[in-house]
């Protein structure tokens, strides 16, 4: 394959990989909210950080509540992380998708759903 045919290829692979890899790093902000019959549970979660801004959003099963934390680097992102103030494990959030598994606020069913926002950086 000659040099210039190659290249028509290669380059739009690896600016595709970059702007993959920033989206996954980049943070999200969106709505949780229930979709049992009746319970109307809402709340507003916000997903990752900034690229300088590091942080896990996770969920505290003891304390049944989100929450998140601010992490020295993005090297600790995918490490286990304890719930302030505890030594329970936090259950980390990090795709809107990870909330179906998690009951819900309000009326304890696994029937949360996430409607992301925006995306940040």
């Amino acid at each position: 394959m000659p040099l210039k045919a190659s290249a028509k290829i290669i380059f739009p692979l690896i600016c595709g990989c970059l702007v993959l890899s920033a989206v996954a790093m980049a943070g999200q902000a969106g709505e949780v909210y229930c979709t049992a019959p009746g319970c109307g549970y809402r709340t507003n979660l916000t997903i990752g950080g900034g690229m300088k801004s590091p942080a896990i959003t996770g969920y505290c099963a003891k304390e049944n509540k989100f929450v998140r934390l601010k992490l020295q680097s993005w090297a600790d992102y995918r490490k286990p992380h304890k719930c302030p103030g505890s030594k329970e494990r936090l259950q980390p959030i990090y795709d809107g998708a990870d909330v179906a598994r998690i009951p819900c606020l309000k009326c304890g069913h696994l029937t949360l759903q996430y409607k992301r926002g925006l995306l940040f950086d």
